[in-house]
């Protein structure tokens, strides 16, 4: 009797109620998604979600007019 040791995949899901509505998030891997009511199904055949690349990064935070103003300071002669 042999063991089968190969491991298999498996992945979870997270619903969350956004502005926009409820959305399903999920990752494959390294890539995420999200998983959204299709808003536009008129038939059967429709599909009942649509599923976009997640890829939004927020930016971050950076105040470059401070960072400006104090490097002009620094270099003040006096």
């Amino acid at each position: 009797m042999s063991e089968n040791t190969e491991k298999k995949e498996s992945w979870g899901a997270w619903k969350k109620q956004t502005a926009k509505g409820e959305v399903i998030n999920f990752s494959i891997g390294e890539i995420r998604y999200s998983m959204w009511p299709n808003s536009y199904k008129t038939e059967d055949k429709h599909p009942d979600y649509k599923i976009v690349v997640n890829d939004y990064v927020p930016q971050q935070a950076t105040n470059q007019v401070t960072n400006s103003v104090t490097d002009n300071i620094t270099d003040l002669p006096f």
